[in-house]
């Protein structure tokens, strides 16, 4: 099931409610319980399900037709759009924050793990790429550097992520496309649970933990960075292929 939003309680009570019958609402056309073409429940009989007034529910309404979830027109029923024709990349953005990082089977098909961690994976070899063409040699010997210094230090799965994190900002802005930076930024803002590749394919910490180290000293020497991250990944792609 999708997840609440986690900005709520910081929210005016009025707000907050508007919010979450937005989340539910939006939850369930993502994942096709509203199907395309489909007319939702009256603003009323809405209002009454999830024990709101009127105007709270009129609010969610409005934000789930600016996102073009659904088609409101005046004396008419509410229809549902169809999510894969939308051009609105903010609907991505909801679909990253409310889908859950559980297992595939509990996941609707439309954010299966598979498809963000294979899109990380190939995201970061477009990253490594124009870090090892374009990044100066002092900005990758900082990047080696830090990589040294945190494989020295001690080691678990929270300090692992959080590096992971700095790791591949740091390999953006040596690489200096800013469209990919702030794509980067963006990625770890809305993923914050975001599904691991290690989740779906194990891999031992020291095992990531000297991949990096071989991935940033191949960078900062520009011996071949990008082939080897791609030989690495390569095999962890074909077994996402393989789960169920």
């Amino acid at each position: 099931m999708f997840r609440a939003a986690k900005h709520r309680d910081e929210l005016p009570r009025q707000l907050r409610l508007a919010e979450w019958v937005f989340d539910q609402l939006a939850a369930e056309i993502l994942e096709g319980t509203f199907g395309a073409g489909q007319a939702l429940p009256s603003e009323e009989a809405l209002a009454d399900r999830f024990g709101v007034s009127r105007m709270i529910m009129r609010q969610a309404i409005h934000r789930l037709a600016d996102l073009e979830l659904i088609s409101v027109r005046q004396g008419s029923v509410t229809r549902v759009l169809d999510v894969a024709q939308s051009h609105d990349l903010r609907i991505l953005e909801l679909l990253y924050r409310l889908a859950p990082s559980a297992s595939p089977s509990s996941v609707p098909a439309l954010i299966d793990p598979r498809d963000v961690v294979e899109k990380q994976l190939l995201q970061g070899l477009a990253l490594i790429d124009i870090a090892a063409r374009r990044g100066r040699t002092e900005e990758l010997a900082l990047i080696a550097a830090g990589v040294e210094a945190f494989a020295a230090a001690p080691l678990s799965e929270a300090v692992f992520v959080a590096f992971e994190e700095r790791f591949w900002q740091a390999v953006a802005r040596a690489g200096g496309n800013r469209i990919l930076q702030m794509e980067t930024n963006w990625w770890y803002r809305v993923l914050a649970e975001r599904p691991r590749p290690e989740a779906l394919v194990p891999s031992p910490l020291a095992v990531r933990v000297g991949f990096y180290r071989e991935l940033a000293r191949r960078l900062h020497a520009r011996d071949g960075a990008s082939r080897y991250y791609l030989e690495t990944v390569s095999p962890i792609l074909a077994a996402l292929e393989n789960k169920p």
